[in-house]
This record gives structure tokens, sequence and C-alpha cells, in this order.
């Protein structure tokens, strides 16, 4: 039997939102937030090299070492975890297995943190020429706040009906400094009367 190694753990994103809300038209409308946790979070893995390699078991707990659920997911690469709590560490580890059942060391263990986006800050928007306007905002460095894998921009003509028309990876901010990363998104103004959010997305769930 080959030695069995799995490798590259990640949290995979899902598509969550979160954000302020701006309005075109009239006087401009306050929006609270709700945090709603996501429904699905997802953990996937470079498979291995090694031909006698047949599935792979994943090990998932809230105590580092000590893994509460084991999910053998056979040959896939990529396995839906159990519902997790917001604000919870988790500890995640994966083994892979021969067709003899076989079992190799755990991989490096990876911690994640069950943490929704905080809001975007200071979003505003200017209109320039006739038509396009240009919405503007904010959010922490990934080292001071839950990181953010992108921004989806939102409107709505009667803040019943959303529609996304557009995303902003986080990766990717028009600049930043020591504590901010600062994001721009042209946008056209089509209708007499447009809403807007900014919302950001991780793994976890969302606040808007």
């Amino acid at each position: 039997m080959s030695h069995l190694e799995t490798r590259n753990l990640a949290i995979s994103p899902w598509r969550l939102f979160a954000g302020g809300l701006l309005f075109l038209g009239a006087t401009p409308m306050a929006a609270s937030a709700a945090i709603t946790p996501s429904s699905s979070v997802s953990l996937e893995w470079s498979p291995n090299p090694e031909p006698d390699v047949v599935g792979y078991k994943v090990h998932f707990g809230t105590d580092s070492g000590s893994y509460s659920a084991v999910i053998d997911v056979k040959g896939a690469t990529r396995v839906e975890l159990p519902p997790v709590s917001l604000g919870t560490p988790y500890f995640l580890a994966v083994s892979a297995y021969n067709a003899a059942g076989d079992e190799g060391p755990l991989s490096a263990e990876l911690t994640v943190k069950a943490e929704v986006p905080l809001p975007v800050a200071d979003t505003s928007v200017s209109v320039g020429s006739p038509g396009q306007a240009e919405l503007q905002w904010r959010y922490p460095r990934a080292d001071n706040a839950p990181a953010a894998e992108k921004f989806t921009i939102y409107t709505s003509e009667d803040l019943r009906t959303w529609s996304a028309t557009g995303d902003v990876l986080a990766s990717e901010p028009a600049r930043m400094d020591a504590d901010w990363l600062y994001f721009e998104f042209p946008h056209a103004v089509d209708r007499p009367r447009m809403f807007f959010k900014v919302g950001s997305s991780n793994a976890f769930g969302e606040q808007r």
C-alpha cells in the first residue's frame, strides 16, 4: 500500500449576502442587519496521486484531534459538512484508504471558525454621466474581520424583489491601506427609482 496522505484542504465558499442599503430617487431609507446561517458548507481537497487510493474519510468536530463525526465520502473529494453553529471553532482532517480498507494517517488539521462577514462600511453612490453611477464601499482587512469571499450588488425598485446585477471579488479591491479594502463598481441608472444593496459572501451565513 502506498503512503496515504491528503493535501490542500479548503473550505469551499457558497454565495451568501450581507450589506447596507442605498436609494436613488428620494430620501434614503435605513436597513437593519439580520444574521442567517448558511444551509450548507462544504469541504474540498486535492485527490491523492497514489493509484491504490479508493476513498476518503472526513473527520469533523469541535475539539482539536478528537472528532465527533467521521464521514466516508468514498471516492469524492468534496463533501457537505454537518450543520455548524455560528461563532464556534471547528477542526477537520481527511484520511485516505485503499480497497483493503487500510487507512492512512490524517492530513494536517484544518481549523475554521464559523463566522459570517461583517456588513460593508461607508457604502455610497455617485452619479457621473447621465445614466451612470458608481457604487463605493469598504471592508476591513481579513486580519481584522471575518474574511469575505466576494461582494454582490443587488438592485430593487420596491424593496421586495431584489436582483443580482454584478459581483466583485474580495481579492480585487480598487485600493487598500493598513486597515481597509476599498471597492468600486460602475452601475447603470436606468429606472427612476432604484434601491441598492452591496452584499458580502463567505461560507457560513449572511448578514443583511
